[in-house]
Order: structure tokens, then sequence, then C-alpha cells
């Protein structure tokens, strides 16, 4: 018999990279053949049953036929948080989500989970509607998160080997209301006068970078290079989880040169000796004594990337500095405005007259 490995396990029951498998010895023709039986990526819960079932038949040196046990939601949902727990920056949001899924599908057998039982549970989220803002419904982009997080839940369920294919891969996403909101000029120096100081600054980065409020907030001075007018991200910072440099303008390498360093305390940003972590109460009063409406912190996202492509700059160096993995979600940060639209048709028309300048000078010349 076997001994129990490094990981703890009962008497052969082992763990690989492959998953679980059962370790033991036939007897074949007279002779003992040794015999791994893979179990594959199933909960250690699983696996434990399986060996103990089969216990006895492997004293005996008999060869084993094993029917894996069904997987459940509630199983393959606790593997995808495990995982989204070591890898994932958005783990809050998906433990809230998986939380609201598992309350739904619970113990159900994977196999079990097809379109019309996805249907079922997004007719009875719209019907709960927004549980934060009573009376207001669910915007399509929660709906699709709840949808998305369930695809990757199952996609990992196919990988792992517990159901064959996905079965709701196909089950289209809500149509989602995309913000275009940014702020004129004018609205944006009443912005930063009606910030406090301690506000302004950070309104200031995020304007004129596009860094995300966490990667503010959590931003240290050993990140910050003022010689070479630089902010280095490390992928822990981020929540693409890749490395990226924020280059500062002249501007905001005085602003951080003008910024108090509070004792004690690695982070840029603090209030009362102590690292910001929400900015809610002190940004609504900003925007209500600057007379700005249908405003969001996260629109001096949209500020940014629009203002960079207005500058001329390309959307790959954009990219860069923002942060995004994707040009389709970049779009959906890069605003076209009617001045846009307006530029676009005068230069047409110098186009047109600079040709039709040039015909008439060739005309007369011959």
């Amino acid at each position: 018999m076997s001994q129990p490995n490094v990981y703890g396990l009962p008497q052969n029951l082992r763990k690989d990279a492959g998953g679980y498998f059962l370790d033991y010895r036939v007897q074949e023709g007279g002779r003992s053949k040794r015999v791994r039986h893979r179990l594959g990526q199933i909960p250690l819960a699983h696996a434990k049953r399986i060996y103990a079932q089969h216990l006895q038949s492997m004293a005996e040196h008999k060869f084993l036929t094993i029917d894996k046990p069904k997987a459940t939601f509630n199983e393959v949902a606790d593997s995808f948080l495990a995982y989204s727990k070591s890898r994932k920056k958005s783990f809050k949001n998906d433990a809230q989500i998986v939380g609201r899924l598992k309350g739904f599908f619970g113990d159900r057998p994977l196999e079990s989970i097809k379109r019309d039982l996805v249907d079922l549970f997004l007719a009875q989220r719209m019907q709960e509607g927004n549980t934060q803002l009573p009376g207001k419904p669910l915007s399509g982009s929660t709906l699709n998160h709840d949808i998305a997080t369930l695809k990757s839940i199952l996609r990992r369920a196919v990988l792992d080997g517990q159901i064959e294919r996905n079965p709701i891969e196909r089950v289209p996403k809500f149509k989602e209301k995309v913000r275009d909101r940014t702020l004129t000029d004018e609205e944006y120096e009443s912005l930063l006068l009606n910030c406090p100081p301690h506000l302004q600054a950070i309104v200031k980065l995020a304007y004129l970078t596009g860094m995300r409020r966490g990667e503010i907030f959590g931003l240290r001075w050993d990140q910050t290079d003022l010689q070479n007018k630089v902010i280095t991200l490390e992928a822990t910072d981020t929540k693409t989880q890749e490395k990226r440099e924020v280059p500062l303008s002249g501007e905001l390498k005085e602003m951080f040169q003008r910024i108090p360093r509070t004792l004690g305390s690695p982070y840029v940003f603090t209030y009362k000796g102590r690292r910001i972590g929400t900015i809610k109460t002190a940004w609504l009063r900003a925007l209500k004594r600057a007379g700005i409406k249908d405003f969001k912190f996260h629109d001096l996202r949209h500020c940014a990337v629009t203002n960079l492509r207005k500058a001329g700059i390309s959307d790959s160096v954009i990219m860069s500095i923002s942060g995004h993995k994707t040009y389709s979600m970049f779009k959906r940060y890069n605003r076209i405005d009617r001045e846009d639209r307006l530029q676009a048709i005068e230069q047409v028309e110098r186009l047109k007259d600079t040709a039709r300048t040039r015909s008439q000078n060739a005309s007369a010349l011959s």
C-alpha cells in the first residue's frame, strides 16, 4: 500500500497538477501491478467519497470501475471563488455575485443548468430590482455582470472535466447604456475651485491621466518618480494585473511636489493622517457647489481618454496610459462629441478648398 503524500491525504488517494487520483496495486496473472485511476479536478469531498467507496476493493487488489459523482453548482462556484481570491482584483465583486447565484442555483447538478433556468434567474433579478436604490430597475450592465460570472464558473467546470460543454455560452447580453458624460473646460475649472485641497489633487490626477479610483487611492510615494515624471503601477496595483507606467505632465509634477507627506504613511493621498478610502461626501458637495449634474468620479476617466484623443495621441499610446486591454472597451471611454463632428466637416472643407486652389493655379499656369 502507498503512503500518505505531502497533501496529507488518506492512503492511496493522491493529488498532482492533474487533480486527484487513486494509487493502488492489483493482482494480475499472479503478479502485482500498480494502477493509477484518475479522478480529475474534482472537489476534495468528492475524491474522499470515491476513495471510501472503493477502499475495500483496493485492499483486495481489484480493478475499479468508477463513476464520478455529479458536481453541483455550489461546489464549482466555491472553486471559482477560490480562484478569484488568489488571482483577481475584483474578488469582492465576484463574491457578491456568486452569493446571488448560489442562492438561486444552489445544489442543482451542473447538467441541469440550461438557458431556460438562467432566464428564470434573470427574471427574478429584474423583479427584485435595485436593492440599494428601491424602485429603480437593474441596469443592463449589472445583469451582464451576473451572466458573465455564471459563464466563467461553467467554463472552469468544463476545463476541470465536470461537464462536457458550457450550456449557456450563447446566452446574449443585455443592452447597456454607455455613459458619455465629460466635462467642459469651464466645468472642470469650476469643479477644481470647489474641491477641498485633498480632493482637488485626486480629481486633477484622474482628469489628466485616466487612472482608476483604486489606483489613485492606493498610490504610494515609492511609485512616483518625479525626476523622470512617471508613476509606475505594478501588476498587483492594477485592475488588469498588468504593469503600467503613467506619465506626469509638468503641472502634475508640481502638484505632487506641493502635496505634504504624512509621517509614517507610504500613501500619497491622505486625510487627517490616514489613507483616503472614500471621497463620496466631499465629491458630492464639490459637484453641488460647482453646479455640475449627472457626473460621476469614474467619468473623469472618460474625460482623460477623450482629451488625449483630441490632442492627436494615437489610440495605442492612450491605451497604454489608461490601461485598457481591449479596443472595444477603450472605445466606450472615447467620447465623440459635436465639436469632433464639426471639426471633421471643416477639415474636409479645407481639403477641398486646397484641392480647388491647386487646380485653379494649374489651369492658370497652362
